[in-house]
């Protein structure tokens, strides 16, 4: 009894709406015995929509806004016919992959005076060839790494930079590339991303449940299939670095989800009175804002290098707003209702 008005004494303090419910249902309570001993009919018809209204603790707390697990299944539609979308163009256009994967030409080349490495860039924007790889090895010398190249190209970039800033010949280097390389950085990438999933299942499992762990796990998946999908629907250049980007998100949409189910799981230890997807939407509403401003932060600055960045850093950028966006999608609209047809079909916590 003592632990009992311990707990209650605990969820009143947490919601102030908590106390006032449960007055009125005592209220109410008494009022329908009353009603019944003197056979009184009054308020009769007003005392249903009361009770209904106090159901939830959560009934007095103005920040529910939003019914998110009402609308599940229109989140769900929307993720779908993106992904689908992209599975079709994948098939019919297939994604525009760079130079790390089709390989292409290397050229070493020494110039007549100290060139800085933006100087070279916007050369070769103006030449249409602002995705070429730039390594600086000296002051003076740089190796270039563009797509297959005709002699005739070759010969534009060569006499172009001839004349505006001045090369020394012949060249130290001039060769093709195989794109073996890319073999190597890919399945490095894959198993850098089945490490960092396993590790997030374990950590997921052990700090929240093995349902939650496994949503986890199908909340990255989206993302990558997410990101995937717009690259081959936009066409943007996939290369190693969109590769450093579906790594970077995995970590980003992991921490929005740890956030969310930190909230669900404290909400689920303090409130026996409601049911599960009452739980989850009360959750959501109460790190929806939260949220949404990590988001705006985040998005900021890329969409400035988005607007102003070169080539090579608007791939980058162009990655990273679609991963952001994706992972607070995924925390907020994918996982809850998995977690909700889950608890639906091996009940955990209260259904109804």
């Amino acid at each position: 009894m003592v632990s009992r008005k311990k707990s209650q004494k605990k969820k009143e303090k947490k919601y102030p709406g908590a106390k006032q419910v449960r007055d009125l249902q005592q209220s109410l309570s008494a009022s329908d015995k009353n009603r019944v001993v003197n056979g009184a009919q009054k308020n009769t018809a007003s005392l249903p929509e009361n009770l209904s209204a106090v159901k939830s603790i959560y009934a007095l707390d103005s920040s529910i806004r939003y019914d998110f697990v009402g609308k599940n299944r229109y989140w769900i539609l929307v993720t779908t016919v993106l992904i689908i979308v992209g599975i079709i163009f994948f098939f019919t256009k297939g994604f525009n992959f760079g130079i790390d994967f089709l390989g292409g030409n290397l050229m070493e080349i020494k110039f007549k005076q100290s060139t800085s490495i933006t100087e070279l860039r916007q050369e070769m924007e103006s030449m249409g060839y602002g995705k070429a790889i730039l390594q600086n090895t000296e002051t003076d010398r740089y190796i270039i790494r563009t797509t297959p190249l005709t002699d005739e190209q070759k010969n534009l970039i060569l006499d172009t930079l001839d004349e505006k800033i001045g090369i020394e010949r012949p060249l130290i280097q001039d060769r093709n590339v195989a794109p073996g390389f890319s073999r190597t950085i890919t399945r490095n990438a894959l198993i850098a991303v089945a490490i960092s999933l396993v590790g997030i299942l374990i950590y997921v499992w052990i700090r929240f449940s093995v349902r939650f762990a496994v949503v986890a796990i199908i909340e990255l998946l989206h993302d990558i299939l997410l990101i995937l999908s717009f690259y081959v629907i936009a066409q943007r250049e996939f290369n190693t670095t969109s590769i450093a980007v579906m790594l970077t998100i995995l970590g980003y949409s992991l921490s929005d989800a740890i956030v969310i189910f930190d909230r669900m799981r404290e909400e689920l230890r303090i409130n026996k009175q409601d049911s599960f997807p009452v739980i989850i939407n009360y959750s959501i509403n109460k790190i929806l804002v939260r949220s949404l401003t990590t988001t705006a932060t985040t998005i900021f600055p890329v969409i400035i290098l988005l607007i102003i960045g070169n080539e090579t850093l608007k791939d980058f950028a162009y990655g990273l707003l679609v991963g952001v966006i994706s992972g607070t999608y995924s925390s907020i609209f994918v996982g809850a209702p998995i977690l909700i047809a889950w608890n639906k079909r091996f009940p955990k916590y209260k259904v109804k």
